[in-house]
């Protein structure tokens, strides 16, 4: 992996659309594929996606140092309009991400995700002169992941700063 190119922007304001899972990162990595297509028909039958604007991310509610595995919350997420009104429907949920966060900016395989989530915090934010912010991390994909292990991806990691 390749040392990313950082960035701080102070003002993120995304609303979004979500499914939460729960368990171990590999029960929801097996479970991924069918939550991103429930959230991508939600979207179309809603008129939610716009080309080039809307942004695709997971999102990482709990600490995995500090939760159990099994009950490890993972959202997966796609940006929204934001003046349009949405009901949740089923396991959909509405929300928002707002705040000051450093992103990463990464060009990595899928086996280097997890490499890329540690150089963040603790390469970059530990020790560096960020304080966090009580807030959840996420990754959005900048270009759709990597199918298999050979392919690479631009993703943006969020780490929520003070």
């Amino acid at each position: 992996m390749n040392k990313p190119s950082i960035s701080i922007e102070n003002n993120v304001e995304m609303r979004i659309i979500y499914i939460r899972f729960r368990g171990t990162y590999l029960e929801f990595r097996k479970s991924s594929n069918k939550l991103f297509k429930e959230l991508f028909a939600f979207a179309e039958k809603n008129d939610l996606i716009i080309p080039e604007v809307t942004k695709v991310m997971t999102i990482y509610n709990d600490n995995p140092f500090i939760t159990g595995d099994n009950n490890l919350r993972t959202s997966i997420a796609m940006t929204i309009p934001k003046d349009v009104e949405i009901l949740e429907e089923g396991q959909i949920c509405v929300s928002s991400l707002s705040g000051k966060f450093a992103i990463g900016h990464f060009d990595i395989s899928l086996k280097e995700y997890e490499e890329a989530w540690k150089y963040m915090y603790e390469e970059w934010l530990f020790k560096g002169d960020q304080t966090p912010r009580d807030s959840i991390p996420f990754e959005l994909y900048v270009t759709e992941p990597p199918k298999n292990f050979k392919g690479k991806s631009l993703t943006d990691i969020y780490i929520p700063i003070e």
